[in-house]
Formats: C-alpha cells, structure tokens, sequence
C-alpha cells in the first residue's frame, strides 16, 4: 500500500468511527471542517479508532471482555492482547469500563457526558481547541434538536427549608441522605479547560467540585479520575459550591448519578443558558424565584449571585424577570430579610426513571429527526 493509499485508508477509520459515536444518544455529526476527524485523531490511535468502531453503547449494561473478544475476533487479537488494549482505552477516557460482579465490562462513551469529562486531568492545548471549534461549529446546534436535556437543575439549600413541596427528586437534602454506594469527587473538567486557554472561573478558584455517586463514582474511580470520599465530605464540598454560587445540575433521572457544580462562565450548558434570551424556559428546572418587595432592603446581593442576570434593582429592591430564572436558588439562601422564596412550577418536569430510559428516549427522538 502506497503513503497515499495509507493516509486514505487511515481517514477511512477515523470517519466509520464518527459515523459510530453519532448514532451514540448525544450525536457526534460532522462538519464542514473536518475538525470532528481531527478532534478523533487527537486522541484515539488507529489500533484504538478501529476496536472503538466495533463496541456497543450501554451506560449501565455495559458489555463483557468474552463478548467483545467474540466479536472482535477478525482484527486479530489474543484476549489478553484485547482486554490490555481496552484497559489503555479506558484509562484515556476514550470508553466507559467497570467492574461488575467481578466481571470485566466495556462499552463506548459518548463525546459529552462522556469522553469530554473523562479527559480531567488530561486535557492539552490542541485538544481545547478542537472541542472548542467543534462545539461551536455544530454539535451544539445539533444536540439542541433533540430538546431531551442530559441533566436539570435542582435548587441549592442544604441548610434552609424552602417551605414548598419539593419533589423527592428535586430534594438535594434527602438526596444526599438516601445514597448507598460509594461518593466520589473529580476536578471540574471544564474549568481545566478555561485554565488552558487563559480564562479562569470567576466564580471559584477550586477545582475539585465535581460529585459523582453509586455507579457513576466506581467507574471515575476505577479508572483513576476521581476519588473516594466519604457522605460527610461530599456535603461539605456541596455546602462550599452553594456558598459560591454555583448552580447544581444533576442527571435528567431518578438514578442521580452526578451533582454538577456549575458557573455561567465556564459550564457548556449553564453558560448557553445566560447566554440565551429566556433561559428559563429553557432550562429544566421545576422552580422559580418570588421577591416580596415590602421584605425586600436592596442591598443587592442577589443581583450580584445571580448565574442568569434575572435580577435587577428598581427603585432600591429588587426586580425579578422570570423568563430568566432558572430556579437554582442561590438569591434565596443568601437573603437576610428573607424576602426571596422558591415557587414551584405548575407543570413539573418529570425526570425519567433511569439513566436507560433517558439515553433510549434521546435515541428515539434522534431516530425522528435523521427521517425528516
């Protein structure tokens, strides 16, 4: 085979491969500029693109080493040749892997929440700025179509009683409380990111913020992203992140597998959400704010925590425009004359049952919009 021919069949793989991780729930679509294949070839080798091409999506059933290797059969590999290839991969953050029942399990990850996150700590300067030019370029606009979102917003407030009643779902207290399993804490992927390109949280200068539970911890910290850490350190890092105003995001189910700790200057969707006419009708969240004008003495501190520019001062209190909420809380924790509550939303957003049914829904509503 000619340098040519090579160079060719090597743009051959990296291509399958995107046309693989774009039937992923969250898309991986090309672009006009090809910097979704050069995104690819930044992290994935050519040995890793092909096996990348051959394995299945699943987010908790993920799929055996005996599986695979049944499968994979014709690139050539011995079993421990594969299941050391596929360690390796998983290390870079390039699939999902754990453990489960003592068994081996991999499968692919999708580019967000997926491989993007997995990169924590491993992040370059070419990487940023392909994901960058891709986000912008078009995977954002065409994750927005599918209108299904991977994670909602739930109020802060470990320490106050919003006097509402708020779902059990909703409830960061009870959620916390009823956790078995493991706790974990990684450093903020995306804030690494700004670091890279020389612009820092303006809202924190920590990093490891970032709470996963249960299923989603063992996986971060088998393949050494993240650490373990106790029920009583994860709610005083929470209690931190409320302190500093940052907007907690969770999945967009019942499973709770992560609590986000997001700003509105470095975080892809709170971000996209200021940056948006009415975030909240955007945003799925079931609450909203409510300023009492008598009780209210304009000092302006929410103005100041406020992620969405909801809040103004008029004629020295405070003004609320609601089609900015997004219900995350952080004016209501911090007023001393009690003059913000939490409402809650007459149509509620039901989350889905499991992590499972949420990616099958994504797939589903994609599906629909490829046939038209």
């Amino acid at each position: 085979m000619s340098k040519s021919e090579s160079v060719k069949a090597s743009g051959e793989i990296y291509r399958q491969l995107q046309l693989h991780l774009d039937e992923l729930p969250t898309g991986f679509p090309a672009t006009k500029s090809g910097v979704e294949i050069r995104l690819l070839k930044k992290i994935f080798n050519l040995e890793e693109a092909k096996i990348a091409t051959m394995l299945k999506f699943g987010f908790e059933k993920l799929e055996s080493l005996d599986d695979i290797f049944a499968r994979l059969k014709p690139l050539g590999y011995t079993k421990p040749e594969l299941e050391s290839q596929l360690d390796s991969m998983a290390k870079k953050g390039l699939i999902m892997a754990r453990t489960d029942k003592g068994t081996k399990t991999y499968a692919n990850a999708m580019l967000l929440v997926g491989i993007f996150e997995f990169q924590v700590d491993k992040l370059t300067d070419e990487f940023v700025k392909y994901i960058e030019k891709y986000m912008k370029e078009n995977w954002i606009l065409e994750y927005a179509k599918i209108r299904i979102p991977q994670l909602r917003t739930i109020p802060v407030g470990l320490d106050i009683d919003h006097n509402i009643d708020i779902s059990s779902y909703d409830d960061i207290k009870r959620f916390i409380k009823d956790i078995k399993g493991l706790f974990m804490v990684a450093n903020c992927v995306c804030r690494q990111a700004k670091d890279i390109v020389g612009e820092p949280c303006s809202i924190t200068s920590r990093r490891e913020i970032c709470l996963a539970f249960g299923y989603g911890a063992q996986i971060y910290i088998e393949n050494g992203w993240g650490r373990e850490i106790s029920k009583e350190e994860s709610i005083k890092i929470l209690r931190q992140n409320e302190e500093e105003g940052l907007v907690f995001q969770t999945d967009n189910s019942e499973d709770d597998i992560v609590i986000c700790s997001c700003c509105n200057c470095c975080c892809l969707g709170v971000s996209g959400l200021k940056n948006s006419h009415s975030p909240g009708k955007r945003c799925y969240s079931n609450y909203y704010a409510q300023i009492e004008t008598d009780s209210c003495v304009g000092c302006g501190v929410c103005v100041e925590r406020c992620p969405m520019i909801a809040i103004s001062l008029g004629n020295s209190t405070a003004v609320l425009d609601p089609d900015r909420c997004i219900g995350c809380g952080n004016c209501v924790v911090t007023c001393e004359s009690e003059a913000i509550s939490l409402r809650k939303k007459e149509k509620e957003h039901v989350p889905f049952k499991t992590m499972e049914e949420l990616y099958a829904s994504m797939l589903d509503r994609r599906k629909i919009l490829k046939q038209r």
